[in-house]
């Protein structure tokens, strides 16, 4: 199931884009121009497997994701793509889900952080 959602991405700069929701993907995935937009620097390599299989050599940084008021940090990989795909491990740490027949997302559920023994 793929749709577009509108998402603040934010590391040393901010900006607002259409991602493809995309509930094959585990990662959020954004070209290298975009990771340089936003100031993201500390990248580190990984080597993906795509669903056609092969192998990718992208890199790796964590970015600020917003969307629709829920804020989480979420693990972004950077590389020489087309689409910007927001992945499944984004959605669940802003507590999204997909709503398959609206073409949604949905609060999976209340958005709140328990800090155990944070004072």
């Amino acid at each position: 199931m793929t749709f577009t959602t509108t998402v603040h991405l934010r590391a040393e700069k901010a900006v607002t884009v259409s991602m493809l929701v995309d509930t094959g993907a585990t990662f959020t995935v954004i070209p290298s121009r975009l990771a340089r937009a936003i100031g993201l620097k500390r990248r580190r390599p990984v080597s993906v497997r795509p669903a056609d299989g092969r192998r990718v050599r992208l890199v790796a940084d964590v970015a600020v994701v917003r969307i629709d008021g829920r804020e989480a940090p979420a693990t972004v990989l950077i590389g020489k793509v087309e689409d910007l795909i927001l992945g499944v491990e984004t959605l669940e740490a802003q507590g999204l889900i997909v709503d398959p027949r609206r073409k949604r997302l949905s609060p999976s559920w209340p958005y709140a952080v328990r800090l155990g023994g944070y004072r």
